[in-house]
């Protein structure tokens, strides 16, 4: 009975989305088996592309609610010996961003190989004026080909209300490559976090990292919203199995404002994972840090990160650890964003080769990754 409610579901689906019948592709649901989904770590309770739970406590922040529904982070993994692959997407919304190319916002991005060993192939190019599209994102000719890896990046500035993977008739689909641990790294931070303005998502630096390490990768980046509020740091909490925390929230928030939520959202935290490694991150550079007073503001910010953690430290607290931005994207840092603001791809490209180093550093801690 579950199964023909099943097929009844599916069916449905893929009316919505428009699939031909008749049509040489199959449509599978990513939500089902031997699909495997990772970014979304309440997926197993609610079945949902959401960031955090649907229902939240009192007094949760309600733009983070909001955009907890952006899928960035998100990724569809599985193999495939078929040659042929489509996607059909139903978004919450349109591409809606000056700054940013819809491809980034509301695309799927596909990369090939096992893990450490991918390599990009293609973007989804999405509709500007509708919020249902279809692309093939691998369309070869011939025979089936070996059985391939295969790593779909979800819409880094979007919501994703559904979506079809369309494979040849008669192609093999299987499990993707273990990830080394069940253990996942979160990342807590704001729009740069989120993935502002990478002009696909495999360019986020959160996504860049995810290629880097066989671990799954929770992005917790709210556009101008990730403030350190007490809420937020009591539900992020509650992930379990966490490999490492980055925080890198202080852009979002005055020097006053950091000063008074850093230590606390830290503590909370440590309440549930007194032995999990913490990275904290001050932020990048902006132009406009060339003006005394602002530079005066994001000086304070970062001196405020690097002395809450030499104070952890000399507490005792040796799993927790300093990111200078302001050194992440070298001498070029000018070159690194969209608007003086939001990195470029090849801002995320330095910022995670930046990362890099002290986040392996780091999850050595607890034992090889």
């Amino acid at each position: 009975m579950e199964e023909v409610k099943s097929e009844r579901k599916d069916e449905k689906l893929k009316k919505d989305l428009g699939v031909p019948q008749g049509e040489k592709i199959r449509w599978y649901n990513p939500k089902e088996s031997p699909f495997q989904l990772s970014g979304f770590a309440w997926f197993q309770q609610e079945k949902l592309y959401r960031r955090l739970p649907k229902e939240l406590m009192v007094g949760f922040p309600k733009r983070v609610n909001e955009l907890a529904n952006c899928t960035s982070g998100g990724q569809i993994r599985f193999k495939t010996n078929s040659k042929k692959l489509k996607v059909k997407v139903k978004l919450s919304g349109k591409a809606s961003m000056g700054h940013m190319p819809a491809t980034g916002q509301c695309g799927f991005d596909i990369y090939i190989g096992a893990p450490g060993k991918q390599q990009y192939m293609k973007t989804a190019i999405p509709s500007l004026n509708e919020n249902v599209y279809e692309s093939a994102l691998m369309d070869s000719t011939g025979t089936f080909s070996e059985m391939r890896e295969i790593t779909m990046n979800f819409p880094l500035y979007q919501g994703v209300e559904e979506v079809l993977i369309g494979l040849e008739h008669g192609s093999s689909v299987g499990v993707p490559t273990p990830y080394l641990s069940d253990k996942k790294i979160l990342l807590y931070g704001t729009s740069i976090t989120q993935g502002a303005c990478a002009s696909r998502p495999g360019m986020s630096y959160t996504n860049i990292l995810s290629r880097r390490f066989q671990l799954e990768f929770i992005n917790l980046g709210f556009s101008g919203s990730g403030k350190g509020e007490k809420e937020v740091a009591l539900t992020i909490r509650e992930i379990e199995k966490p490999a490492c925390l980055v925080i890198d929230y202080e852009a979002n928030v005055t020097a006053k404002q950091y000063e008074a939520t850093l230590v606390p959202f830290i503590e909370l935290y440590r309440e549930y994972h007194p032995l999990v490694p913490i990275i904290v991150m001050s932020r990048i550079p902006y132009t406009s840090d060339m003006n005394s007073l602002k530079n005066e503001e994001f000086m304070k910010r970062r001196d405020h990160s690097q002395f809450t953690v030499a104070e952890f430290q000399r507490s005792g607290d040796q799993r927790i650890t300093f990111i200078d931005g302001l050194r992440l994207l070298g001498e070029k840092w000018h070159e690194c964003t969209v608007e003086g603001v939001h990195p470029n791809d090849f801002g995320f490209m330095k910022m995670a080769d930046g990362i890099e180093g002290v986040l392996r550093s780091s999850l050595n801690l607890n034992g090889k990754f």
